[in-house]
């Protein structure tokens, strides 16, 4: 096959039926990229090879709030096209770098694709990397129990990664109906480029589920501590009803209303019960400190 010139791959960025239309793209294909939520998929028409990826922004970093950026790739005989609403930069860099190197290319699908492909799949590592970072500061905000909204960010965290995964999983079965042979036919490069491009999709998901189990795992702690927190806030008030209780034995047993109590007509006695529940509590309350049950930890 003869080297392909730089117009092979056009690139739209404010799509309208019109001129789509003109461009004779299918017309299921077109309603698909006007009327958009599609998922992550690969489609074959008589007339090309449709694609559907994703790229993503955060909204702030902070919030971790995905905005997904579909961008839609119809493959004919005779041209690529890439078509997204906007600018998109990483679209702006594949076709940059593929251009300075068109005039060596020879294989008009693999690796215009590739360019393509790779450039989005590879964009996925920085978020990756950042929602770790997110997912790191969190476990430590839990252990530390420095962070009293744990549990809230901890389950938006496991809602961005689910909405992540739901856009990137798809990829593998697209690549994979690539690779097969099934929508187009790629020479040996164009195959080895696709399946370091599908590992790269591997790579991805198999980081948004481990840091799931993570997010997962710190949820576990985080409800245990909370529950360890609860069991001895239980702790320290059954200590205080048990003291309590013993002082009202006492103070119960001298309001009893019977006429003949030796301690009732003794000029000491108010001071003796009070001293004898002084002596009652403080021996309750030291039986339970050789008991560790009122470790410093505790009282905290």
């Amino acid at each position: 096959m003869q080297p392909i010139d730089a117009s092979f791959w056009r690139d739209i960025t404010t799509p309208n039926r019109a001129d789509l239309e003109a461009l004779a793209i299918n017309d299921l294909v077109i309603d698909d990229i006007l009327h958009g939520g599609q998922r992550t998929k690969i489609e074959r028409y008589a007339d090309g090879v449709f694609f559907v990826f994703y790229a993503f922004t955060f909204d702030t970093i902070d919030a971790l709030e995905l905005i997904p950026v579909p961008i839609y790739v119809f493959v004919t005989p005779q041209h690529l096209y890439t078509i997204h609403h906007g600018d998109v930069e990483l679209i702006r860099t594949a076709h940059a770098r593929w251009r300075t190197h068109v005039t060596t290319r020879s294989d008009s699908y693999g690796d215009v694709l590739h360019s393509v492909l790779d450039i989005i799949v590879d964009s996925y590592f920085p978020l990756i990397d950042d929602i770790g970072d997110y997912v790191e500061k969190v476990e430590l905000a839990v252990l530390m129990g420095t962070n009293t909204n744990d549990l809230r960010t901890v389950l938006h965290l496991k809602r961005t990664l689910l909405e992540l995964r739901r856009y990137v999983a798809p990829a593998r079965e697209a690549l994979n109906a690539l690779l097969r042979g099934d929508m187009l036919t790629l020479d040996q490069a164009g195959i080895m480029q696709m399946q370091d491009v599908y590992d790269h999709v591997l790579r991805t998901v198999d980081a948004i589920d481990l840091h799931r189990d993570m997010l997962a795992s710190i949820l576990d702690v985080h409800l245990s501590v909370q529950s360890n927190k609860l069991n001895n806030v239980m702790k320290i008030l059954t200590i205080a009803s048990v003291i309590l209780m013993v002082n009202s034995l006492i103070a119960g047993i001298y309001g009893m209303n019977f006429a003949h109590m030796p301690e009732l007509a003794w000029g000491y006695g108010y001071y003796f019960a009070l001293g004898l529940m002084v002596i009652a509590s403080s021996t309750v309350f030291v039986l339970f400190r050789r008991m560790g049950w009122l470790r410093g930890d505790d009282m905290r």
